[in-house]
């Protein structure tokens, strides 16, 4: 029996795995001085991404600890980045806003997240898992490493609402 549950969820349901997006951005100001998840992603774009995407909350007992969300189109500023990738080809799922409830951090929560991720793209035959990270967050980066995933490149964004920072893109074959 699986310890935990995955559970899509739809645009009128986003609610509560949004406000882990806020907490997260919350501690990762309070723990490490980092603030590109404040202000949290927009409501209204997450509503868009559970329409277009797959949004997913993660439960332990009902409880709604975790969330993530997957699509089959890479983010348009990865166009920007040219042949990072280690096949341009590949089919590829895209992984956006993992994130575990700070209390909950270092249980192995995330761990499953990735583990479930990796089979959900063994199952629907996609080669590669792709995301990107915040360069400044290195004990994040040190996870996915850790976990399997290749760095393959490295780039500066600059936003309106986020300001600019390296951005480090991630990669694994499954």
């Amino acid at each position: 029996m699986e310890r935990f549950e995955i559970n899509r969820v739809w645009p009128d349901e986003v609610e509560a795995v949004h406000d882990i997006l806020r907490q997260c951005g919350e501690d990762m100001k309070e723990r490490f001085g980092l603030t590109h998840w404040i202000p949290p992603y927009p409501l209204h774009l997450m509503r868009q991404s559970a329409q277009e995407k797959r949004v997913y909350a993660v439960l332990d007992k009902a409880q709604v600890i975790a969330t993530l969300t997957l699509g089959t189109q890479a983010p348009s500023y990865y166009d920007q980045l040219g042949d990072i990738w280690e096949s341009m080809q590949a089919r590829a799922l895209y992984l956006n806003r993992l994130a575990v409830l700070p209390h909950l951090q270092g249980q192995g929560i995330g761990s499953w997240c990735l583990a479930r991720i990796e089979q959900f793209a063994s199952e629907e035959h996609y080669e590669a898992i792709r995301f990107d990270a915040y360069a400044r967050h290195v004990k994040l980066l040190d996870f996915y490493q850790k976990a399997g995933y290749h760095r393959r490149g490295t780039y500066v964004v600059s936003t309106p609402r986020r300001g600019e920072g390296e951005i480090v893109c991630f990669e694994k074959f499954v």
